[in-house]
């Protein structure tokens, strides 16, 4: 856990849960019809449905770590103080404004909207705020990664509208990462802790302060009816359904079969599924892009790694346009930034992308490596060039890293590729630093704080900087980056910060992965910008219209 309380990013390898166990905890609430929900659906009321793989287990925005469908869920139905906007900028939510921040950046000061209420009728106050907390600070709250970023602060509420947060430490991603939590409401669950609200009745009956309210919910479906009296303003789409099915390809299948409006898919396709859904009429398919970072981790500590012309030249070799294309049938980004485009902080001029296998043979040949007269290896010194890439046994991932192996022998370089299951190359390679390259994704959030997978501070067993990189410039501006309140600081910080990665080449970042949102083409104002969650494309739901 990091001193500074602040939650880091995850390693994005994905644990997908039973889905046989969620449909099971879905049938408790069979049929079930949310009570104190007065809403009225007139008659040309619009509706728009959505397919998505999964079920619910828990609508509370706690445990929504744990199940994509509650995020979902939990987006709709539940508000933080802030959110993340389509480009990551932290704007209001129920803070009427963003916060002061004061005492060196570890006090921030938010003050809840004065028609900020719950769907039962009673006001947002500074207390549902201080309960959350203590909540998220319960040492039987079963999400480490979460808690982590509320570790020592202290919450303060000299008024029912006033909250102010304490840190320990200043934290510029504090905002988009912790704060964005959705608050849950004093008054109906004062008194419960974690654990007893793993199992509460509030979980199938929540009562948030979101743009809409839950309406009824059992095992085939959501309906989610809008909350008229929304701080925002009342949504511009009377009903959102959303329809559960076992997997994505049956998704798929329901929404080519006109079941539902639109349907969402967060897992690598094949070609002939997403021929399906663009096939479709009236629709519009759009391809969004996740902070998942592909990433082919180089042991700098390793003599072939040492380089960082090695480094340059193993960049320039790899195509990324095709291995987006050959692997992910499209779906992502090519990138070669640890910025994730279409944020903020990113810089487009400082993203090189293009191969060029001239310049990386120059590199190598700068380097030492020159190719063997009868096998054309690049030897140097008695050495050739040849290394094992390690990865799960997830098929993408293996898919990746065989596809990079291909894109480097014409340099002269051969990769062999060796996977295992998540466990052993986390325990045995990765966490020893026992390896030479690795395939990994990275899920970098919200922030572009890169402090946790590349600072020198979390070298060894147990930090993130699995290549095991140091440099005192990197370092500093990484520093700099979590530290400042200052966006534009954050802003130059951030663009220095690529500028220096494309000349160093600490690791590879293949390309940021995507998702699939399409919506029928009547409605408006619901292109979906970076998701940084799969709730993400929820962000400005209350704007959609028809």
């Amino acid at each position: 856990m990091e001193a500074n309380g602040q939650a880091r990013p995850r390693l994005a390898f994905v644990v997908i849960g039973s889905i046989a166990a969620a449909m099971l905890a879905a049938g408790i609430a069979l049929g079930l019809r949310v009570s104190g929900n007065d809403t009225v659906v007139l008659p040309g009321a619009v509706t728009y449905s959505e397919a998505v793989a999964g079920t619910w287990q828990r609508v509370n925005p706690l445990f929504a770590g744990a199940n994509e469908v509650d995020a979902d869920l939990s987006a709709l139905v539940f508000s933080g103080l802030v959110r993340a906007a389509k480009d990551g900028k932290v704007i209001p939510d129920l803070a009427a404004d963003l916060p002061e921040i004061s005492d060196g950046g570890t006090t921030y000061t938010f003050r809840i909207r004065a028609n900020a209420r719950w769907h039962d009728g009673e006001p947002v106050t500074s207390r549902d705020v201080a309960f959350t907390v203590r909540l998220l600070q319960d040492p039987d709250f079963d999400d480490p990664a979460m808690a982590e970023g509320w570790n020592g602060v202290t919450v303060e509420t000299p008024d029912d509208s006033t909250v102010v947060i304490r840190l320990r430490q200043p934290s510029a991603p504090f905002l988009s990462r912790s704060a964005t939590v959705g608050i849950l409401p004093e008054h109906l669950l004062g008194g419960k802790g974690a654990q007893a609200l793993e199992s509460d009745p509030f979980n199938a009956r929540p009562v948030g302060s979101g743009p809409y309210r839950l309406e009824s919910l059992d095992a085939q479906a959501a309906t989610l009816a809008a909350n008229t009296s929304y701080y925002l303003g009342r949504p511009g789409i009377d009903r959102i359904v959303l329809r559960f099915y076992p997997d994505e390809p049956q998704a798929i299948r329901a929404f080519a079969a006109g079941e539902t409006d639109g349907v969402y898919l967060r897992g690598p396709r094949t070609r002939a599924e997403l021929d399906d859904v663009r096939e479709v009429g009236g629709k519009q398919v759009s391809v969004a892009t996740r902070p998942v970072l592909a990433m082919l981790y180089l042991n700098n500590s390793n003599s072939l790694f040492r380089d960082e012309r090695v480094r340059q030249a193993l960049s320039l070799a790899v195509d990324r346009k095709q291995l987006l294309d050959e692997v992910f049938q499209g779906v992502g980004t090519a990138t070669a930034s640890p910025v994730v485009p279409g944020t903020w902080a990113y810089d487009p001029d400082a993203d090189v992308i293009a191969p060029d296998l001239s310049r990386a043979r120059v590199l190598l040949q700068e380097a030492g490596w020159t190719p063997h007269p009868t096998t054309g290896i690049l030897v140097r010194q008695g050495q050739e060039f040849r290394f094992t890439i390690r990865t799960d046994n997830a098929p993408e991932r293996v898919a990746l890293a065989n596809a990079v192996a291909r894109q480097l022998e014409p340099l002269g370089i051969r990769a062999s590729v060796a996977s295992t299951t998540f466990s052993v190359l986390r325990r045995d390679f990765l966490q020893e630093r026992k390896y030479e390259a690795a395939v990994v994704f990275w899920d970098q959030g919200p922030d572009p704080d890169l402090y946790f997978g590349w600072h020198s501070s979390q070298l060894g067993a147990a930090g993130l900087n699995l290549a095991n990189f140091e440099d005192a410039v990197i370092d500093d501006l990484i520093a700099r980056g979590r530290t400042s309140t200052d966006p534009e600081i954050r802003l130059d910080t951030y663009r220095q910060i690529q500028d220096v990665w494309q000349g160093i080449q600490p690791s590879l970042v293949l390309g940021a992965t995507g998702a699939v949102v399409v919506h029928p083409g009547w409605l408006r104002n619901a292109e979906p910008g970076v998701l940084f969650t799969s709730a993400s494309r929820f962000v400005d739901v209350h704007r959609w219209a028809r």
